[in-house]
């Protein structure tokens, strides 16, 4: 009987060492893996953050510095990270788009993570790391209020300054010709509407007979401005060839049928305002903006991949 006993004994020792290897194996997965995610969790927000960032500062100075793309890369990569300690590289290779990599820093400078129970299962630690991909952009098309000026305006008005688009603006283009006409409608969606779809890979048709739309909100917001480099036709023929968008902040407007008297516009049609610099994060719909690839004036959206 007491050999049996111990042949028991043995056996259930032999069951709870073996069930303490799983017990072990279960805690580490639920830890540590756990742990693992946690990490990767607090470096995909510094990846997106830097990406956006970087993307933000390339768009807004039409130039992407390095240096300054590793700095805040890595600045934003640590704040993201609980113990604040969090490495980054940034790559600038492609055309208008920022690739951050995030990867741990241990208290050791080890670029791993540390397990407190999968050593049990031989495995010591696992790197972890996170990446994000930011590009920015010009429209290439867009629905915008159905209103276009010339680029040379755009290109012989500093930013932020405030003027008048009316049809007797002056504007000269590059090649010393005045462009016909100072602004144009253009053909709305609808008949009441207030917007029109305007790609630069096509040639948008005008409204000249346009007294202005009604009920249109523009006053106070920034809009889409279409500014073209050529017109042609005449009357209801009339056709503009788009070169891209500009930002334009919209402080009042005027159509024949109201009566503005003030400097640059006496009894006008045309909208007051000022050209800026936007480099926006919010949705491209929000801006009527449908693709982006035109041209770079000062109008410039920030999308985020991961």
């Amino acid at each position: 009987m007491r050999r049996l006993k111990d042949e028991a004994d043995g056996a259930i020792a032999v069951m709870t060492a073996l069930l303490m290897v799983l017990v072990l194996g279960m805690t580490a997965l639920v830890v540590d893996v756990g742990m693992l995610y946690f990490e990767r969790a607090q470096l995909q927000n510094g990846a997106d953050a830097g990406a956006l960032a970087i993307a933000q500062e390339c768009a807004y100075q039409d130039l992407c510095d390095p240096t300054l793309a590793a700095s805040t890369a890595t600045t934003l990569a640590s704040a993201n990270a609980n113990d604040s300690r969090a490495a980054a590289t940034v790559d600038l290779s492609a055309t208008n788009t920022v690739v951050v990599t995030t990867s741990t820093i241990t208290s050791t400078g080890e670029p791993a993570v540390q397990h407190w129970f999968a050593p049990i299962l031989g495995i010591d630690s696992t790197e972890v790391g996170a990446s994000a991909t930011a590009s920015w952009g010009s429209p290439s098309k867009a629905t915008v209020f159905p209103f276009t000026a010339p680029k040379c305006l755009f290109d012989q008005t500093p930013s932020d300054v405030e003027i008048w688009i009316t049809v007797t603006s002056n504007c000269t283009g590059s090649d010393g010709k005045s462009l016909p006409g100072a602004f144009g409608w253009l053909d709305t969606l609808d008949k009441k509407s207030c917007t029109a779809s305007v790609d630069v890979d096509e040639i948008i048709a005008g409204d000249p007979g346009k007294s202005g739309p009604q009920n249109c909100d523009i006053d106070g917001k920034t809009i889409m401005l279409p500014v073209y480099v050529e017109k042609s036709g005449n009357g209801s023929k009339v056709e503009y060839i788009i070169d891209g968008f500009a930002a334009f902040y919209v402080t009042k407007h005027s159509w024949p049928s109201e009566s503005i008297n003030e400097t640059g516009c006496n009894n006008c049609a045309g909208i007051k305002g000022k050209f800026i610099t936007l480099v926006s994060l919010e949705d491209l719909e929000s801006f009527g903006v449908e693709e982006l690839g035109g041209d770079e004036l000062n109008a410039f959206f920030v999308t985020l991949s991961k």
